[in-house]
């Protein structure tokens, strides 16, 4: 979800507590205790940075890739509070020009397809479809996305051509947080946070690849969380031209871009 090439303009697409700083506020001293040891703050872990470039690097090396998964995310409703939201998602990228996703869920059902020329959507609930041209390349296109359609892809920052350089802009402090378990699997919990967010991810070691992955915005008054289950992981597998086409279905409306792009929202 970039509207900028940096890790984190996410909320939530289908595309976003500092505890990646280790500190903690420690509970007032009674009168003649012995003070505290003082928590210093993590600053750029290297195994966490590690973690996170190996996974980059894998992700880069990709030339096609699909993936599917769960999203989860905090929206504003009425009264100021937040509810979550849960959308199952499927995604295939051809680097540099092909991408094509598919939502559904609580949200209203939505699919986008880029072929190098022309981003295509379409909404089969209100029954609308559009298209517009498009740049020659994803990391582009997805500018363009936000630009033409207010558009926001699932964890965008692993979709362009440099993951390493989207993930880490503006990251002050890396930690790995421990050992977990997701989907029964062991892989290792890397927390990186900036002045706006914290951004985790969860990486099995044995493949470098993500399983999962949170972002918190920190400079958003309820600091809402976009949280992405990632599974089925597929690179390099070949992918036709048809994958990243989306021609109007029979009984869809063409509308304007931005009309259309209004029910991924």
């Amino acid at each position: 979800m970039l509207k900028a090439i940096t890790p984190l303009s996410l909320l939530a697409s289908l595309l976003l507590g500092t505890a990646a700083r280790a500190q903690v506020s420690a509970p007032p001293v009674a009168a003649g205790s012995p003070a505290p040891a003082a928590v210093v703050a993590a600053a750029k872990d290297p195994a966490a940075m590690a973690l996170v470039k190996k996974m980059s690097d894998r992700l880069q090396a990709a030339r096609t890739f699909t993936v599917k998964g769960r999203i989860s995310l905090e929206l504003p409703v009425a009264g100021g509070a937040l509810a979550t939201a849960y959308n199952d998602f499927d995604m295939s990228v051809r680097r540099p020009d092909g991408l094509a996703t598919r939502r559904s869920g609580d949200l209203p059902e939505f699919r986008f397809a880029y072929d190098g020329k022309a981003m295509t959507v379409h909404a089969p609930g209100s029954k609308v479809w559009a298209t517009t041209a498009a740049p020659a390349t994803i990391d582009a296109m997805l500018v363009a996305a936000g630009e033409k359609g207010d558009l926001d892809l699932p964890f965008d920052e692993l979709l362009v051509a440099d993951p390493w350089a989207a993930i880490t802009a503006g990251v002050t402090d890396a930690v790995v947080a421990g050992p977990a378990v997701v989907q029964g699997k062991k892989v290792e919990h890397v927390v990186l946070t900036g002045a706006t967010f914290r951004l985790e991810y969860w990486i099995d070691p044995a493949t470098a690849l993500p399983v999962r992955s949170l972002v918190v915005y920190l400079d958003h008054p309820l600091q809402p969380h976009f949280l992405v289950e990632i599974s089925g992981w597929k690179l390099d597998k070949k992918l036709p031209d048809s994958s990243f086409a989306l021609p109007r279905p029979q009984g869809a409306t063409q509308v304007d871009f931005r009309e259309a792009a209004t029910a991924y929202r």
